[in-house]
């Protein structure tokens, strides 16, 4: 909306009287005068705007983001949520509560007297979460950065420091978005807070998600665990057969010969034992690998 020269500091309210807003009429008259030099040191491209040529339709109003919907009652009442549920799964949510409610008085600072989720959903207001953003990581560090405390595991430290690390990042995103100017240094800032809690936001996972959609990715993960698992045991075997047999002895066609001829000895065998099958492996594998009982034993250990 307006003009900022790329040199300037990070945007600060005291700086917007300096600031001219972006005109669509200079631009129009600047480009019927190929002034391109100038068009290019206000950030403007030369290119040819169809909404320009609307007299009551300003392009530069037409998109303006929604902080208080997309924001403070978007993301940021939704990380609040899943951060609660957090914390009281690991049973820490009444050390939060009581900072929640402690917060000593300083100027620009807003006293909460009621928790945030005693409270009905819609009577939580944009000023009261803009308020409570201020203090969140504050109330939050001493709970989630004291992990390491006897009794936690490594998942469970490694999980509060994702935890951390988003509630920080949109804590950051959304005094940042406070701004009234934004310059080059600061827009870099904002972009990198807003991926940091998309980054870390699978901490919350079981928090996201229902039972039924929790169910079943874990399902799908135990699956796929299960199929790498056996994935990773034949690599490992066929590993150890190019080590202890070498390499230029174990081919495929060797194994597929061995798995024919082991078949064809059990359908020929009526009555066969664990010890007549263990004989019948012995003697193929010597027959066809020159395997000797010896690397068989070292395989098998």
């Amino acid at each position: 909306m307006y003009e900022i020269p790329k040199v300037a500091p990070m945007g600060h309210p005291t700086f917007r009287p300096l600031d001219n807003p972006r005109d669509q009429d200079d631009y129009l008259e600047l480009l019927d005068e190929t002034n391109i030099n100038v068009l290019h040191t206000l950030g403007v491209h030369p290119i040819l705007n169809q909404f320009w040529q609307y007299p009551l339709c300003n392009v530069y109003h037409l998109w303006q983001p929604d902080k208080l919907h997309q924001l403070l009652l978007g993301l940021v009442k939704d990380l609040l949520h899943w951060l609660l549920k957090y914390l009281n799964a690991r049973n820490v949510k009444n050390q939060f509560d009581n900072r929640f409610t402690s917060v000593p008085q300083y100027p620009g600072l807003q006293l909460f007297s009621k928790l945030f989720d005693s409270m009905k959903s819609g009577s939580w207001q944009g000023k009261d979460i803009r308020g409570m953003i201020r203090t969140l990581a504050v109330n939050c560090t001493p709970i989630l950065d004291c992990s390491q405390d006897a009794g936690k595991t490594v998942a469970e430290t490694a999980s509060n420091e994702m935890v951390m690390g988003a509630v920080r990042a949109l804590c950051e995103f959304s005094l940042l978005v406070s701004q009234q100017n934004h310059s080059d240094l600061s827009l870099a800032a904002l972009d990198d807070a807003l991926k940091q809690p998309y980054k870390k936001k699978g901490a919350f996972r079981d928090q996201k998600m229902s039972k039924s959609a929790k169910a079943k990715v874990d399902q799908l993960l135990g699956r796929e665990s299960h199929h790498l698992g056996k994935q990773k045991i034949h690599k490992i075997c066929a590993a150890m057969e190019v080590q202890l047999h070498r390499a230029e002895k174990v081919t495929t066609s060797k194994r597929r010969q061995f798995q024919v001829r082991l078949n064809r000895a059990r359908q020929a065998a009526t009555i066969w034992s664990d010890a007549d099958q263990q004989r019948v492996m012995e003697r193929l594998e010597r027959k066809i690998h020159q395997v000797t009982p010896g690397k068989r034993k070292l395989f098998d250990k």
